[in-house]
């Protein structure tokens, strides 16, 4: 899974800011849709926070994907978390849903 979470603004002029950005790498089993791995690589953030709360998302291993979104709000709180690295893992929800969607 190569997902990839991007908040952003715009400017009266038409340029682009990003404000969060996180790259998430993982595995899961096909047969089963557990997350075997996953890792959350900061790109664009505003707090220290932010960066120091990637290495948590590891703890979502072994969590069914279709879980994700109740399992990442029950897991990750407060500093364990930046909201937007929640938002990112939150999404790996659908992974089954467009797996399903690709041809045989």
């Amino acid at each position: 899974i190569d997902a990839m979470f991007r908040d952003s603004t715009w400017d009266p002029d038409g340029t682009e800011a990003v404000v969060h950005e996180y790259q998430i790498a993982a595995r899961a089993d096909a047969a089963t849709g557990v997350l075997l791995s996953v890792r959350a690589q900061p790109r664009v953030l505003p707090y220290t926070e932010c960066q120091e709360a990637a290495p948590n998302a590891s703890c979502m291993v072994g969590t069914a994907l279709q879980l994700m979104r109740t399992e990442v709000l029950d897991r990750l709180r407060a500093s364990d978390c930046c909201t937007h690295l929640n938002d990112g893992l939150r999404s790996l929800a659908e992974v089954p849903v467009l797996a399903a969607s690709l041809p045989a």
